[in-house]
């Protein structure tokens, strides 16, 4: 088997991934964290309800999984999420758990109240969203920020500065807001937010390289996905020297939703190398309770966790995973290893299926058929699945098998 760092019993990338002119791009810090925010962002996803309950047990969950920072919601918002925030925050967790808060001393009070080890302020950057969204100054804003970041850090929270829309702000006050806190506050670390989803990877890497010289602290990322960029730009502003991205499970959030959990520690580890020391095979387990409590469908098609992500229908990709079937399906049709994280390899029978496709469902279903019989069955998927529209259901499935196999009616 060929070796590099692109290619494992569970995958095979690229080995244009781990090239040295590729590599010589990159500058992945030594110790790369998830922060996840499903409890809080995921949850602005529009129609979404976290009740207590269901805080706590994606909370436990992310735990289970390895995910080492979780921020747990904001307490201001109502009881409930302020007993949520408390109850996540006692529940022993091994991770890290954060609060959110807007730059107000009454919001720190409230995470202080719920005994969160961490929190992460979050205070308008941009000139828009300063003087026309909030009707404020600048001077203001730098005031609020500095004064609720020195009282977080003085009360012994771990403070992240979240400056928000900081990928539209004005570079000269940006740079002011940051290095205000990190100097006269003393924060432990400032996220770079793109939070209308507005760059590109290149551009957004390029903010990030460009705010490390300014401030000595950790860098945080936290990405939207109006482009279907939000992972892309994750891992790009990792790659620029950003020690924390912040995630979503199945990247739901507000509008298009963020940068996915799942599909950044995947990427992180098969395409770039960089293991976090997750339960890498808990993802679909973690993807299936945050759709069942959101109510938020996952797309078959969505990667790592789709039901689909590692279908085929079109019948010369079956016939490729066919024979490579007791061997290594990753010679031919994946990239990566479905159980890896937690997900299934599938076949659906329909109109694109080929005589492999009918032979690897016999063969699931325990049945047996001449090779004739074999095309007889195809020819009558293929007819059914165009006049359906649609995939075949294995019991559709038998009832052709059994009235080519046994010449039965069809029920």
């Amino acid at each position: 088997m060929r070796k590099g760092k692109w290619i494992s019993k569970d995958w095979v990338s690229s080995p244009s991934n781990f090239a040295p002119e590729v590599l010589g791009l990159l500058n992945f810090p030594k110790n790369i964290q998830i922060y996840d925010v499903t409890c809080r962002d995921g949850e602005q996803r529009p129609g979404v309800v976290f009740r207590k309950e269901d805080k706590l047990n994606i909370a436990k969950k992310l735990d289970e999984v390895g995910i080492t920072r979780i921020e747990a919601g904001l307490p201001a918002v109502s009881k409930e999420d302020f007993d949520a925030v408390k109850e996540i925050a006692h529940l022993g967790l091994s991770t890290k758990v954060f609060a959110f808060s807007r730059a107000r001393k009454d919001d720190v009070d409230l995470a202080l109240k719920c005994g969160v080890s961490s929190i992460m302020i979050e205070a308008p950057s941009s000139d828009d969203l300063i003087q026309t969204g909030f009707g404020w100054k600048k001077e203001n804003v730098l005031k609020l920020a500095v004064d609720a970041t020195r009282y977080a850090k003085a009360h012994g929270l771990y403070t992240t500065f979240f400056a928000v829309d900081s990928t539209r702000a004005d570079p000269r006050f940006l740079k002011t807001l940051y290095t205000s806190v990190v100097n006269e506050s003393h924060v432990d670390s400032i996220a770079v937010v793109d939070t209308f989803g507005v760059t590109s990877p290149e551009g957004f890497g390029s903010i990030v390289k460009t705010v490390k010289k300014w401030v000595k602290v950790p860098l945080e990322v936290h990405c939207h996905n109006d482009f279907g960029l939000g992972t892309a730009n994750a891992l790009a502003g990792l790659g620029a020297g950003a020690s924390v991205a912040h995630t979503n499970v199945n990247g739901i959030g507000e509008r298009a939703g963020g940068a996915s959990t799942e599909e950044v520690a995947v990427a992180l580890r098969v395409l770039y190398g960089k293991d976090l020391g997750f339960k890498y095979e808990k993802l679909y387990e973690l993807s299936k309770l945050v759709e069942n409590v959101s109510g938020v469908p996952v797309s078959p098609q969505k990667p790592v966790v789709g039901d689909t992500a590692f279908g085929y229908e079109a019948g010369i990709a079956v016939m490729f995973c066919y024979r490579y079937k007791h061997a290594n399906m990753l010679k031919y049709g994946l990239s990566y290893m479905p159980e890896s994280v937690g997900n299934k390899f599938s076949v659906t029978i329909g109109k694109k299926s080929g005589a492999f496709s009918i032979r690897w469902r016999l063969e699931e279903l325990g049945y047996e058929a001449t090779d004739e019989q074999v095309e007889a069955i195809l020819g009558r998927v293929k007819q059914l699945a165009t006049k359906k529209k649609w995939g075949l259901t294995d019991e559709e499935f038998r009832g052709i098998y059994e009235d080519v196999v046994h010449q039965k009616a069809v029920a």
